[in-house]
């Protein structure tokens, strides 16, 4: 088996251009479409209603790994008992793991869902309607997709068809 995986700590320090990319492809044409002010008063509303925003962000969390589990179930045609949805306690974090390899699409498209749902969308969204709370949320759902965005490039030659395994501990999965 090969393993294309790597830890969370490598996962978010190469994510860094992602990050950086992310914010880039969605402030840049918020601001030129709105304008600055227009932007700078998503953080002030933000500001008002934090506790909303810490919500959102909270559930959002986990809905992301939701997402991930429904990738596995929908499009692997899995069975609930084949995938897992948690919480590791010390870091805080919500992950979703599948139990059985699927064909590396599969695995694509499970990876990819989050930041598609929750974060381009809402993205392009507020860049048509002028919301710049929504550009915000959208732009925060897409860097923290950084790591999945970053697996999917690291499986990139790898075959469509191919079977792949999710690593049980580390972001990213094995070639079976």
């Amino acid at each position: 088996m090969k393993d294309l995986s790597i830890s969370a700590l490598s996962a978010n320090l190469y994510a860094i251009p992602i990050v950086l990319i992310s914010i880039l492809c969605t402030v840049g044409p918020f601001v030129l479409i709105w304008d600055w002010q227009t932007f700078t008063q998503g953080f002030l509303s933000i500001y008002l209603a934090l506790p909303y925003f810490i919500a959102a962000f909270v559930l959002g969390s986990f809905l992301h790994e939701v997402l991930h589990a429904v990738g596995f179930l929908i499009f692997g045609k899995l069975k609930v008992s084949q995938v897992k949805i948690g919480i590791i306690w010390i870091f805080i974090t919500p992950f979703a793991h599948c139990r059985v390899p699927l064909k590396a699409s599969v695995y694509r498209i499970a990876l990819l869902l989050p930041a598609i749902l929750l974060g381009i969308v809402p993205s392009i969204v507020a860049i048509i309607i002028g919301k710049s709370w929504l550009l915000i949320y959208g732009t925060i759902f897409t860097v923290l997709a950084g790591g999945d965005i970053l697996i999917f490039w690291i499986m990139k030659k790898v075959k469509n068809d191919e079977l792949v395994k999710d690593h049980p501990e580390r972001c990213g999965c094995y070639i079976v």
